[in-house]
């Protein structure tokens, strides 16, 4: 079994204020993938195990066990599973005029993804009401949904401040891209260890120094087979992968295409004009 899906029951008078499309689970999958252009719906998604990659609007993250995201109507949402280890997640697909309101006073509008938000209880009580299936459950799923939304907005609020060390790392590690990725040069910079150095900068961002340069490096490295000729040993070289093998590996390793089929797929989306089609 791919995916679990449950359509919720609601009136017809409460649709008109939010409406919950369903809900459900995506058991491990490695061909998972799912396209939206100028998505008609919101998706708020817990990951249970696994890993994979999200793209909404051209910002790519790297979602794993014990992360939340949340992908907002009105914009391409691009998403896959990693093929060696891919994603069970729970998810709830949602749109109306009460969502958009909600999101805007939580002060969540284009903010997408949230490493470390555990939201397992909440979506096994929306997993709950889907599979009962009696009934109108909008009270009820409101009620679930509006903790939700808080606790993203708590979430935002205490990762909003990092220290003024961790901006200066991230801040120097941003010109990093095109150069080889140097612990040491981030430790001098700051006067600490090593083990100081990446505990701060993942206190305040989530993740190490080197993963952070390496998520900018994929995501530089995708722009330029989108929208250059440079050949694949050109990029690794431009961005300092030891050879172009290594980078080919890592960067299907954590997008789940080949550089070349990143770029055929750009080629087609340019072509037909559409930037994809729905799964």
């Amino acid at each position: 079994m791919k995916e679990e899906i449950y359509r919720l029951n609601q009136s017809s008078g409460s649709q008109e204020l939010i409406r919950y499309t369903i809900c459900g689970t995506t058991h491990p999958n490695p061909h998972y993938r799912i396209d939206r252009v100028a998505s008609s719906i919101a998706c708020i998604e817990y990951i249970e195990e696994g890993c994979g990659t999200v793209t909404i609007d051209g910002e790519t993250f790297y979602p794993a066990e014990g992360d939340s995201y949340f992908l907002q109507a009105g914009h391409e949402h691009r998403y896959f599973s990693d093929a060696e280890r891919p994603w069970k997640k729970h998810f709830l697909n949602l749109s109306g005029p009460l969502l958009d309101s909600m999101t805007e006073s939580c002060g969540l509008r284009g903010i997408y993804y949230f490493r470390g938000l555990d939201l397992r209880a909440e979506m096994a009580q929306i997993l709950t009401l889907g599979r009962a299936g009696q009934g109108d459950c909008t009270a009820e799923i409101t009620a679930v949904l509006t903790g939700i939304l808080l606790k993203m907005h708590g979430h935002v609020r205490e990762s909003a401040e990092p220290s003024g060390i961790a901006r200066e790392m991230k801040d120097f590690l941003d010109t990093q891209i095109t150069s080889p990725f140097r612990l040491e040069l981030l430790c001098r910079r700051i006067a600490r260890s090593e083990s100081q150095t990446i505990r701060i900068f993942r206190r305040a961002f989530g993740v190490t120094p080197y993963g952070y340069v390496l998520d900018k490096k994929l995501a530089f490295a995708r722009r330029l087979l989108e929208d250059t000729s440079l050949s694949v040993g050109e990029i690794a070289d431009k961005l300092c992968f030891a050879d172009e093998y290594y980078f080919s590996g890592i960067f299907k390793r954590k997008t789940g295409m080949t550089p070349g089929e990143c770029r055929r797929s750009a080629s087609r989306r340019k072509g037909d004009g559409l930037g994809g089609g729905v799964f």
